[in-house]
Parts: structure tokens; C-alpha cells; sequence
């Protein structure tokens, strides 16, 4: 199997603190040292890294986190669970990441939860005070299609990024200047991939995929429309590197993105 960094156009990867595999990421970033690890929050659908004790409503009885955005929105707005106890579960997720030995070149939450008023506070409060220089605002404004729930769902996380970019643009901390991959969620194949490629603008591109191998569970898990095999070969795609390569495009992770 070739490997989407070494071998493709990979240059940056998420590690989330909380999921089945952290110990074999971690591996695999120390076997990596070019590629820019970052820390991918999860705040919904995984077990909490903070003890439940000490996360109120945040966890149910057997330290789950909620099973998805909409439930973890709906608990946040109707005060299940408040800023202190996000903020207690985000530190002990980036805390665990850096107690590996990993430095973490920028920070993104699953399903940009993020993005919520009071919870984009916390992201930026735990970055700071890490060290952490880079934090995704994925207010992707590529063409995008779906049902019309779906629509509504993303122009009210687009309003969202568009609030969180001016709180950034106040701090030292920072996101890419253009975010690509929104509405090609678990399906930027190599197809999507060229044709975002017509949409990268100057300065920094951040584009969003989810390559990898999924076993049975995985893929019952998430049957709804994740392509994790496809996005790989677009990594390691000879065509997309071609193009890469006429349209002179700097391939760099989050620390060497920016002039120093």
C-alpha cells in the first residue's frame, strides 16, 4: 500500500486523543517527522479522555460523549453541560496528544463542533495556551449540493466560520486561508479532488479528506457515504500529482504553510 504521505500529497494529518487507534497514530507520526500532526478534538460519538466524574452532563452514565452534533448542540444550548466541563475534556484531549511527545502543528474538531458560539472560545483558550498557532474554520466557499436540511445545516456552520474568522483575526492564531472539502465530505475522490484543484485561490489551501482502510464495523458504522479507500488512491494519484506539479503548487503542512 503506498503511503499518502511519502508517496502522495499528504502533508498533514489529525490525530484524535480519543479514538481505538491513538497508540498506532502516534507510531506512525514518529515514523513521519516531515508530516504536520495536529490534534482532532472529538466531542461527540467517542469516550471521554477527562474521568466522567468531572464532565457533568457532557458523558452518559458510561463516559460516551454525545452520539452526534445535533445531540451535542441540543445539550450544549439547553445547558446539560456547560463551558467548563468542554473546556475540561478539550485539555485533556490535547494534553494526551502532546504527553506522547507530539507537537501539534494546528487543532480541528470532529464535525467542527467547534464552530458553536462558547465552544469556538474554548478551541481557541486550549490552543493558546498549547502553543497550538493553527485552528480549522471550515467556511468552505466552493459550490456545494445536497437535500435542502442539509443546505440549511451548512449555511448556518458558514455563518458560524464567518464569526469565528473575526475572532481570530484578533489573536496570533490562525486558520488556513482557504478551506476546501465541505461539501465533498468522505468523498473526495480523485475526480473531486481535480476539480477542487480549479477552485485553490492564493495563499494558503487547506482541503479537507478522510483517507484510509475501513474494516466491516467501520464501514456499517458510517454506511451512509464514506469512501475512505477512494480518497486514498486520490492521495497517491499520479494525475493529481501531475497537476499538482504543472500548476506549481507548494505542497507544505501547517508550520512551513506560512512565510516564517
Amino acid at each position: 500500500m503506498k503511503s499518502g504521505y511519502r508517496e502522495g500529497i499528504l502533508r498533514s494529518a489529525s490525530l484524535m486523543p480519543n479514538g481505538a487507534a491513538f497508540d498506532g497514530a502516534v507510531h506512525i507520526a514518529g515514523e513521519n517527522p516531515g508530516l504536520g500532526v495536529g490534534v482532532h478534538v472529538s466531542l461527540v460519538d467517542e469516550r471521554s479522555v477527562a474521568p466522567a466524574d468531572r464532565l457533568d452532563g457532557l458523558v452518559d452514565e458510561n463516559g460516551v460523549l454525545p452520539r452526534s452534533y445535533r445531540a451535542f448542540a441540543k445539550a450544549f444550548l439547553t445547558r446539560r453541560f456547560g463551558v467548563v466541563e468542554v473546556r475540561t475534556e478539550v485539555e485533556a484531549q490535547v494534553a494526551k496528544v502532546l504527553a506522547a511527545g507530539i507537537s501539534p502543528t494546528h487543532i480541528d474538531f470532529h464535525q467542527h463542533v467547534h464552530m458553536l458560539p462558547g465552544v469556538f472560545e474554548v478551541a481557541l483558550a486550549v490552543a493558546r495556551s498549547a502553543g497550538i498557532r493553527v485552528i480549522r474554520i471550515p467556511y468552505d466557499r466552493t459550490r456545494r449540493s445536497g437535500p435542502v436540511a442539509r443546505r440549511m445545516q451548512t449555511r448556518i456552520l458558514l455563518a458560524f466560520c464567518l464569526r469565528n474568522a473575526r475572532r481570530l483575526a484578533k489573536t496570533g492564531i490562525r486558520p488556513a486561508d482557504h478551506f476546501h472539502g465541505l461539501g465533498q465530505s468522505g468523498a473526495m475522490h480523485e475526480a473531486n479532488l481535480l476539480t477542487t484543484l480549479d477552485c485553490l485561490r492564493p495563499g494558503v489551501n487547506e482541503v479537507m479528506m478522510h483517507p484510509g482502510f475501513s474494516d466491516s464495523a467501520m464501514a456499517a458504522r458510517y454506511s451512509w457515504g464514506y469512501h475512505w479507500n477512494e480518497e486514498h488512491e486520490a492521495l497517491v494519484s499520479p494525475r493529481v500529482q501531475t497537476e499538482i506539479a504543472d500548476r506549481h503548487i507548494r505542497l507544505a503542512n501547517f508550520a512551513e504553510a506560512w512565510p516564517a
